[in-house]
């Protein structure tokens, strides 16, 4: 009973950064329950409470939505489906994950850090490249986080636009995830406890994030975003390079 409330109160502080960054929650959280259980075996709950804790700024975000940017996003993670379901299955996973981690941090560092003033925006065609990359590697490596977190950072949106973005593309590509944990058999009775317990810590965890993100302008916002993917991209290049040696 003891690690279930740890493990919930992991959630309430990941759902609160994911209030107020549109993502992060499960890289909060899961290090944070580490301390008590082995995180392998809570992988199954923690993609449903991602999809849940999404679902829920998804409906919070749903009038900011941009769909010309979130469009292109939904349809591109289709083929994404099919891609890791051949492809990705001949990359190294490794490899893959460091060069992908090395990426998002090396491009956000640069872009919080950039000299230029300039407001930047990406084209909406790259949703689909972001949305193929975002399932596959979510189907294959249960990280969809990055491509997601690249795309929305220069699409030209105010804060809750992007949340809104985001959102929808989490929302798809969870659902594919945790549609294949169910059908082979990866969630069971535990993940069923962990993900009751935790659902509501994190929802009301998020709350207090989007409450408190009110209150932060655009500019520091984006500082945030760009801070917390390089934290996201270090450390997945960082446990990537760890297995790797």
């Amino acid at each position: 009973m003891e690690h279930i409330l740890f493990i919930a109160m992991g959630w309430l502080v990941g759902g609160f950064v994911n209030g107020l960054a549109g993502f992060g929650a499960a890289m909060v959280a899961m290090p944070i329950i580490s301390y008590v259980t082995d995180v392998s075996v809570l992988v199954p709950s923690a993609t449903m409470i991602v999809l849940t804790l999404n679902c829920h700024a998804g409906w919070v975000y749903r009038n900011h939505i941009e769909w010309r940017y979130t469009r292109p996003l939904l349809i591109g993670a289709l083929p994404g489906v099919v891609l890791s379901a051949y492809a990705l299955q001949f990359a190294p996973e490794q490899l893959l994950r460091l060069g992908m981690g090395a990426f998002v941090a090396v491009y956000a560092l640069w872009n919080l850090f950039s000299v230029t003033k300039e407001q930047r925006t990406i084209n909406p065609a790259w949703g689909y490249v972001a949305g193929a990359l975002s399932s596959s590697l979510g189907m294959a490596f249960s990280f969809n986080g990055p491509p997601l977190a690249v795309y929305t950072a220069y699409c030209g949106c105010p804060k809750n636009a992007v949340k809104a973005v985001i959102s929808a593309g989490f929302i798809l590509t969870g659902v594919l995830i945790v549609s294949t944990q169910f059908a082979v058999g990866k969630i069971d009775s535990f993940a069923f406890t962990i993900y009751a317990a935790s659902v509501p810590a994190v929802v009301i965890g998020s709350k207090l994030g989007i409450y408190c993100s009110t209150f932060i302008s655009e500019a520091v916002y984006r500082k945030f975003f760009f801070v917390l993917m390089i934290i996201l991209g270090a450390k997945i290049a960082v446990t990537a390079l760890q297995a790797i040696l």
